[in-house]
C-alpha cells in the first residue's frame, strides 16, 4: 500500500470533523452576538436612562435638584449606569440622609430618598439631625421650636446626644432649653427659654445639671425673684445671680447690681 493512500482521509474522519466544526461554529457565533450585545447595552445611544422617578416625602429639597444631580451621575446606558455612584452622588446633597435606586424596564431610575429630619439649628449656618449629623444647606429654613447647638462639627455627635439627654432633665424642672454652647475646652454653657443661664463647665456636667433641677424648686421659693444665672463650676455648691425686678430698677436712680448668692455643701 501506498505512502498516499495511508494518510488519504476517510470518510469517517470527515464526518467526525464536520461534527465536531458545527457546535464550534455555533459557539462562536453565540459568543459574538454577546459581546455584540454587551456593547450595544452599554451604549447609552442605544438604551438610554430617559426618566428619573424620585419616590420619598420631600419637604425642603427640590426635586429639580435632586433629578439634576441623579442626570449628572448617570454615565451609561440603562444596563451599565453605576447605581452607586449615583446613590453617592444624592447623598452628598445636604437635605438626604439616605438614598436607593433601581432600575423600571426599559428606560427609567427609580429614586427613593429619606430626608433628613434637623433636631436643632447647628451655629449660625447649620442643622443638625438627631443621629448628628451636621448639614448646611444653601439657605437655612426658619423652623419653629428648634434649639441652638454650637460647637466643633467633629463632637456633633457627642454633643447631640447630651443635649437630648440635658432637654429631657430640663423640661422635669418645667424649664425648656434653648441655645447649647460647648467651647474649644469643652465647657458646658446653657440658656433656657426664660432666659436663664447654667455654667456647668467641662467635668460632670450631668450630676452638675441633675444637683441644680434638684434645688430649682428651692430657689424659685427664695426671693421671690427668679434666678438670671447659675454657676454650677464649683466642688460643694454654686452661685446664683437673681433677676432684678423691674419695681427696684424704677425705684432707685441707678440700675441697682443684681444680688449673687453663693449656695454651699450642695
Amino acid at each position: 500500500m501506498s505512502r498516499s493512500q495511508k494518510t488519504q482521509p476517510t470518510p469517517v474522519t470527515i464526518s467526525v470533523l464536520r461534527s465536531l466544526a458545527m457546535p464550534l461554529l455555533s459557539v462562536l457565533l453565540i459568543a459574538g452576538l454577546l459581546s455584540w450585545g454587551v456593547l450595544q447595552a452599554r451604549d447609552p445611544q442605544v438604551m438610554p436612562v430617559r426618566v428619573v422617578g424620585v419616590d420619598g416625602e420631600i419637604q425642603h429639597l427640590e426635586r429639580s435638584r435632586l433629578e439634576a444631580a441623579v442626570a449628572e451621575a448617570v454615565d451609561g446606558s440603562f444596563f451599565s449606569v453605576n447605581l452607586d455612584q449615583v446613590r453617592q452622588k444624592i447623598e452628598r446633597l445636604p437635605w438626604i440622609e439616605s438614598a436607593s435606586i433601581r432600575r423600571v424596564w426599559p428606560d427609567t431610575l427609580r429614586v427613593n430618598v429619606v430626608e433628613q429630619v434637623p433636631l436643632a439649628y447647628w451655629g449660625k449656618d447649620g442643622l443638625v439631625s438627631q443621629r448628628g449629623e451636621v448639614f448646611r444647606p444653601k439657605q437655612v429654613p426658619k423652623l419653629a421650636g428648634l434649639s441652638v447647638l454650637e460647637g466643633d462639627d467633629q463632637s456633633a455627635s457627642r454633643i447631640t446626644r447630651e443635649y437630648l439627654r440635658m432637654r429631657t432633665l430640663l423640661e422635669t424642672a418645667g424649664l425648656n432649653l434653648q441655645h447649647v454652647w460647648v467651647d474649644a475646652r469643652q465647657a458646658w454653657r446653657l440658656k433656657t427659654e426664660s432666659g436663664l443661664m447654667l455654667h456647668l463647665g467641662r467635668r460632670e456636667v450631668m450630676p452638675r445639671l441633675t444637683r441644680f433641677v434638684q434645688l430649682y424648686p428651692y430657689l424659685q421659693q427664695q426671693t421671690g425673684s427668679l434666678p438670671e444665672a447659675v454657676d454650677l463650676r464649683y466642688t460643694n455648691g454654686f452661685t446664683v445671680r437673681w433677676q432684678v425686678a423691674e419695681a427696684q430698677v424704677n425705684l432707685n436712680s441707678r440700675t441697682p447690681e443684681r444680688a449673687a448668692t453663693r449656695i454651699a455643701g450642695i
